[in-house]
Order: C-alpha cells, then sequence, then structure tokens
C-alpha cells in the first residue's frame, strides 16, 4: 500500500538518524511532505538524500526543540513552504548514562528534562495551532520502555520518557475533540546508533540479542510502521494511548 499519507505535511524531530531517519524516510515513501528537523545538520542532510528530497516534498530545519523561539520557527517554516501542518513526530531526545540517584548530576537531569521533557511539550504548544487551523492532526511522541519498567543505567532519562507517556494522556484529554489525534509509542531495545551507544559496548549488545524472546532487538522500519499507521487516517479513532512495541520483552519478563 502507497500514499497513506499522501497531501499530508509533516514535521519530525530527531530525523538525522535512527527510527526519526526511518520515519521521515518511511513517511516520504507515502506520499508526505517531510520537515526534517533536528540540531544534527550532516545527517538531516544525509536523510533529506536517502529520501531522494525535492524542495516540492522536503525540508531540513535546524532546531534545538528545547528552545521555544527556534520550535516556533520550525513549525512556521514547515507551514510557509508547505501550506499547513497535519503530523508530528516528537522524536528528538537525547539519553545519558549516570550512576544511581544520588551520584547523579543536576546538570545532567536538568538537560535530559529540558529536551526530553520540555522539547515535547513545546512541539506539541506550537504545533497543534498549526492543525486546528486545518480541523486537525496526528501528533506521536516517542518514548520508549524505560518510561514503562524504569531503567537503572539512566535516572533522568526513564523518568522524562514516563513523562512523555503522561504529557500524552492529557494533552489527548484537552485536544481530541478539537480533532488532534495524540498517541504514543514506547520501543524497546531498537538497532540504532543511541542504543549501540548506550549499552557502551558491542558485547552488551550482542546480550541484547541473545536475551531477547525473538532473538534479536527491532529494527527502526519496524518501529517507522507503527507510527506511520498512527499518523495515518487507518488509526482515525486512536488517540490517548500508548503503544508497547519490544517484541514480547516485557511480556516475557513476567
Amino acid at each position: 500500500m502507497t500514499g497513506r499519507l499522501e497531501d499530508k505535511v509533516a514535521i519530525v524531530t530527531g530525523g538525522a538518524s535512527g527510527i526519526g531517519r526511518a520515519i521521515c524516510q518511511r513517511f516520504g515513501q507515502e506520499g508526505a511532505k517531510v520537515v526534517v528537523a533536528d540540531r544534527n545538520i550532516a545527517g538531516a542532510e544525509e536523510t533529506l538524500t536517502l529520501m531522494g528530497a525535492t524542495p516540492e516534498n522536503a525540508a531540513m530545519v535546524d532546531v534545538n526543540i528545547s528552545d521555544s523561539f527556534q520550535v516556533e520557527r520550525m513549525v512556521d517554516a514547515a507551514v510557509t513552504q508547505f501550506g499547513r501542518l497535519d503530523i508530528l513526530i516528537n522524536g528528538a531526545a537525547i539519553l545519558i548514562r549516570t550512576p544511581p540517584l544520588v551520584e547523579v548530576d543536576e546538570v545532567l537531569w536538568d538537560l535530559t528534562m529540558e529536551t526530553n521533557v520540555k522539547g515535547v511539550f513545546l512541539c506539541c504548544k506550537h504545533a497543534i495551532p498549526a492543525m486546528t487551523v486545518n480541523g486537525g492532526g496526528s501528533i506521536v511522541n516517542i518514548s520508549s520502555m524505560s518510561g514503562v519498567r524504569g531503567v537503572g543505567y539512566s535516572v533522568p532519562y526513564a523518568v522524562s520518557k514516563a513523562g512523555v507517556i503522561h504529557l500524552t494522556t492529557v494533552a489527548a484529554s484537552q485536544y481530541t475533540s478539537q480533532g488532534v489525534r495524540i498517541n504514543c509509542i514506547a520501543p524497546g531495545g531498537v538497532d540504532t546508533p543511541q542504543m549501540r551507544g548506550s549499552t557502551a559496548s558491542a558485547e552488551a549488545f550482542a546480550g541484547r540479542n541473545e536475551g531477547h524472546p525473538m532473538g534479536r532487538v527491532g529494527t527502526a522500519d519496524e518501529i517507522a510502521n507503527l507510527v506511520l499507521w498512527l499518523a495515518s487516517d487507518e488509526a482515525s479513532y486512536v488517540s490517548g494511548s500508548t503503544y508497547i512495541i519490544d517484541g514480547g520483552a516485557w511480556a516475557g519478563a513476567q
């Protein structure tokens, strides 16, 4: 099936690599006009190249999502170039490994919350009015299984991702009636540069595969499939939900 996002305009934060890049590519294949938003300019340009992008179907925005002015500029750029905004994917986030709570540096806590929670808040804040002007849209926030079950290797990351889940629920309760569907996904292990970095070694990454019910972690393309469905009109009755996508890992751990 193709054309599932035909004539839709989407902003994807964190589009320079990993899951965000896979989403940009999939959205482009399905007919969307895509704004690749990221601070990693070189990575964003590579994403556009991989998409076979043209000025008619894609653009790039350099944005720090923790800065309200820059987020507002990002939304304005999308609307100015493509005439509307239908979809927002909040994928940008940082993961910094930390010691146990008592030893966590306050700077790392603040940096993580500024990006992972405030950034999602600001993107929703500025995108929702642009969507309601045209009758609504779809927002998909990317949380993590770390926000569902917690992880010991990063207190601020786990708490921030739990915050994304709750922000999704509250925002959906306020804006679904205005035509904006807001949902969340919580991926488990996915083979991305971020995950390979967070496991700290090739051996630790290999161990994630060996201990998984499917014998492997997920791929960015598999996550993009779920995001595509949530963003599309096929999910027209879905709002305020969080979808775990971890290949049965959490179920197998119960």
